[in-house]
């Protein structure tokens, strides 16, 4: 154990090295488009970096925690090589429902290295909440209005209660007799529903992925299969990484294809191949929703 954390320190002792070496060609800036914004309004907040070729740097996906901000959606640029240095940037689309007049962020760039990685993160940034209404003080005046209103006629309270407990009445006594099977028909007609729509996207990612590799295609389709499988087997796979994902008993199967996504999303490696990964997650998944339509009917 000692001797692999001194390995551990010696490269990362390495990268520090080879980032100071190469301080004068790293850049990382960031900030907002807008100066300011309104509650739920969308708002854009861009990140750029300029570094050696040699080195691996990766952005936060969607997975990041972007507080006080909630991200909606995000557009990747390729990475562009001018003058012997690779110039990469995305532009996250986010939005915030909080009431602090100037909110701040910040967002980190990471340097691959193995599992020794090195972050820099942006400067900070701040923009400023646009407030609609007005103070409203203890000396503000009402406007009374004394217009005439139309107001609908009496409405007979007694003979709806009748129906509402007549109602209620036959609805027990169904359930009393067919609660169970009423019970399980939903939560089946609701499991099928679900899959059907996960599958339906998923296939477009993967007939999509065939025709073109992107990694920022590969990750949409990624954190797509994580949603649905946090619903399906109440574990939640969207703040797990691949290697607690496969710490779960039942997911062994899915160490190859999870670890080659992985390369495609966070190193941004074109890889043809990928939407075959895919398929076999699409099996995994498919396996565990038959094995809880099974659960389902055997009253589980």
């Amino acid at each position: 154990m000692r001797e692999g954390r001194g390995k551990s320190w010696l490269a990362a002792i390495a990268v520090l090295c080879a980032l100071n070496l190469n301080a004068q060609e790293i850049s990382v800036k960031g900030g907002f488009v807008e100066d300011s914004l309104l509650i739920g309004q969308d708002v854009k907040f861009w990140i750029s970096a300029t570094y050696p070729p040699s080195m691996e740097m990766v952005f936060p996906d969607s997975l990041y925690p972007f507080n006080p901000f909630e991200i909606s959606g995000k557009e990747y640029f390729p990475t562009e090589i001018k003058g012997g240095l690779a110039y990469d940037s995305t532009v996250y689309i986010i939005q915030s429902y909080e009431i602090d007049k100037v909110q701040y962020l910040k967002l980190p760039a990471i340097v691959l290295n193995g599992s020794d990685s090195i972050v820099i993160e942006t400067p900070i940034d701040s923009i400023f909440l646009t407030e609609l209404a007005p103070f409203v003080s203890d000396t503000t005046a009402l406007k009374t209005n004394l217009d005439y209103q139309l107001v609908d006629t009496q409405f007979n309270y007694p003979l709806m209660y009748y129906i509402l407990g007549g109602l209620l009445l036959l609805t027990v006594i169904l359930l009393l007799i067919f609660g169970r099977r009423i019970l399980k028909w939903i939560k089946l007609r609701r499991l099928r529903k679900q899959y059907e729509q996960f599958s339906e996207v998923f296939d477009s990612y993967i007939k999509k992925l065939k025709l073109d590799p992107d990694p920022a295609l590969a990750e949409a389709a990624l954190v797509h299969w994580k949603k649905y499988q946090q619903r399906l087997d109440k574990i939640p796979f969207t703040v797990l990484t691949t290697k607690e994902i496969l710490n779960q008993d039942f997911a062994q199967e899915l160490e190859k294809p999870l670890k080659s996504v992985d390369r495609v999303v966070y190193g941004k490696r074109i890889q043809e191949d990928v939407f075959q990964d895919f398929e076999q997650i699409e099996d995994f998944t498919q396996d565990r929703y038959a094995k809880k339509i099974e659960e389902i009917k055997d009253g589980k």
